[in-house]
Formats: C-alpha cells, structure tokens, sequence
C-alpha cells in the first residue's frame, strides 16, 4: 500500500495490489505542517448492525440533563417531543412563537392532547389581557360549534338553542318581520316549553285565510246555510197554515152585515192561527160566509147564536151578507 497525498486536493490515492482508491481528506495545518485528516461517513446502530445517517434515517441525538443549546439559523419543522407514550417535554422559561402578518404561526396538537398558556402569576383583568387573533393578523376567528356527538350545529338541519337565564335583551326589529313554516306540511305553531302552560296569543287586523280546503268547506256550508234558512221557512208557513204556530197578536170586533157583500175587516189582518166567526144569538135571520161573490145561493150558512172557524191567512179573505134586514156577526182572529 502506498499514501500519494496531492496538497490542495480534498483526497488521498491508496494503492495496494494494484488496485486504486480515492479516500476523501482534509487538509489540516498545525505548527506549520500541513495533514490529512480523512472523512468519514458516519453510521450507527448496535453491535453487528448498523444504521447509515442519511436525510431518510438522522442520527439520533441524545441531550443530558442541564445542557442548554441555542438553534438558530434553522427553517423548516422542528419536533420536541419525549418518549412515545411517556410524559411530556418541559420547555421553561422565555418561549416567543412569532411570524408574519401574512404568514402567521399555528400552536396544534395532536388528537387528544391540549394548548396550555399558564403564567408566573394570575392575569389580573385591570392590568393584563391576551389577545386572540385570527388568520392574517384579523380581530375574529374562525369557529365551529359542535354538539357531544361531534355534529355541528347552527345549521338548518341542526339548529342552535340558546337559554338564558337572568339577562336584558334589546333587540332591534325591522317594521316588516315575515314568519313561514319550516317546510311544507307543517303549520305555524305558537307554543309554551314542552309540558307546560299554552301561550296567550291575540290575532288583530284583518286576517286572511289562504287555504282552498277551508274556503271551499265555508263555501259549502253557507250554501247548506241557505238552503237550510229556505226549508225552515217554508216549515214556518205549513205551520202557519195549519195553525201550529203560535200567534204573536189578536184582533176582534162586531160586524153588520146586510144583503150585500160585506168584508169581515175593512183592514186586512194577518192570521197565524185563523180566525173564529159567531152570529149574535138575538140575530132574526141567517148569515151567509164565503168570498168577495159571497151569495144566498152557495154561501156558508150561520144561523143565530152559531159559530164556526175559519183557517186562513188574513181575514180580509172572508165576507159575509145577511139573508134578510141587518145581522150582526162578531170575530176573533189571531
């Protein structure tokens, strides 16, 4: 084996059996005399194994207690983290998390774990305060609420309920406020908590009901109404007729009849029971009762001290005539 060094070069020739190898080096100075310390390339792992240091596979590092060290000059990811399953890293004293407007610094945990933020003492509300910033430096941030199952909620599916308890609420309501049904099929409700008292509601104005069910069955109904109205009164006049309902007024008085034609009342009268005829008992001769052509002939004959009743509608339907001289004849109608 022969060294053939090369100063200036970053290796060294090692020949033996003819065969050549290229060992890289480092030229080193010391006391004035220039050396070659070799390069190696590190490795790790157990006896009878080993593990080559790559960007795939780093070389583990492991810090003893009370080491401090400063990282600086570094980008991309760094992982503090302590054994799987162990407990966790303390970092103490100054931790400052900065980053850009534009390009601001996410704190997350993994599934399970939690962000604490503790201080050396008690944040008093006159003198100290944490801000909470949202994406590129705005004063909100995003949330989503979720109920225990994990289903978020504040949507229409899956509205949020509020309770309050011991609060003033203003709340300013434009003058035009529409209400509709949630979907089609249900009605608008106005209800109390579940189970409990029902709630007092007055409707005002005019109120209009749009609903071609309802209508048609009112419309229904009012024509059943007005043919039920026709019915009763064509019942009241067959009573009427037949004397079965009860009359409301009376009428009464003394007629002289003579030979001729002569109307019962000069003033019709309607009859809702008819009307009783009785000639006087001192009459001298017969009464004939019929119609305006009331004759001797073929005229309802009443002799002295009889009666007979009539059933009709107004007594202005019924004349009578004397058979000889004057007679007198006296009636009730009602």
């Amino acid at each position: 084996m022969s060294l053939s060094p090369y100063f200036g070069s970053t290796y060294v020739v090692i020949e033996t059996s003819g065969v050549t190898f290229a060992v890289s080096a480092d030229p080193v100075s010391v006391g004035g005399i220039t050396n070659y310390t070799q390069i190696y390339k590190m490795a790790y792992g157990p006896t009878g194994s080993l593990t080559v240091v790559d960007t795939a596979t780093p070389l583990p590092v492991r810090v003893a207690g009370g080491m401090t060290a400063t990282i600086s000059g570094f980008s991309g990811t760094i992982n503090i983290q302590g054994i799987g399953s162990g407990t966790p890293v303390p970092v103490s004293g100054t931790v400052s998390v900065m980053g850009l407007t534009a390009s601001p610094v996410y704190v997350q945990t993994t599934t399970g774990c939690r962000v604490e933020v503790t201080g050396g003492r008690y944040l008093n509300k006159v003198t100290d305060n944490v801000s909470v910033f949202g994406p590129s430096g705005n004063t909100w941030i995003y949330s989503n609420l979720v109920n225990a199952s994990g289903v978020a909620i504040g949507t229409t599916a899956n509205p949020m309920q509020v309770s309050f308890s011991g609060i003033t609420i203003t709340a300013n309501i434009a003058a035009t406020v529409g209400v509709t049904n949630d979907s089609a099929g249900n009605g608008l409700r106005i209800q109390g908590m579940s189970g409990g008292l029902s709630i007092a509601t007055t409707v005002g104005n005019t109120v209009g009901i749009n609903d071609t069910a309802i209508l048609n069955g009112m419309t229904a109904m009012y024509s059943r109404m007005g043919s039920m109205g026709t019915t009763l009164d064509a019942i009241y006049q067959a009573l009427s007729v037949f004397g079965l309902v009860r009359p409301t007024t009376v009428r009464s008085g003394v007629v002289s009849m003579t030979t001729g034609a002569t109307g019962i009342s000069p003033v019709g009268f309607t009859c809702a029971g008819g009307v009783n005829l009785k000639a006087l008992g001192t009459n001298t001769d017969l009464i004939y009762l019929g119609g305006s052509l009331v004759g001797t002939s073929y005229g309802y004959q009443l002799e002295p001290g009889e009666n007979v009743f009539f059933n009709v509608s107004n007594i202005s339907m019924v004349y009578g005539m004397a058979k000889s001289g004057t007679q007198t004849l006296s009636y009730f109608a009602s």
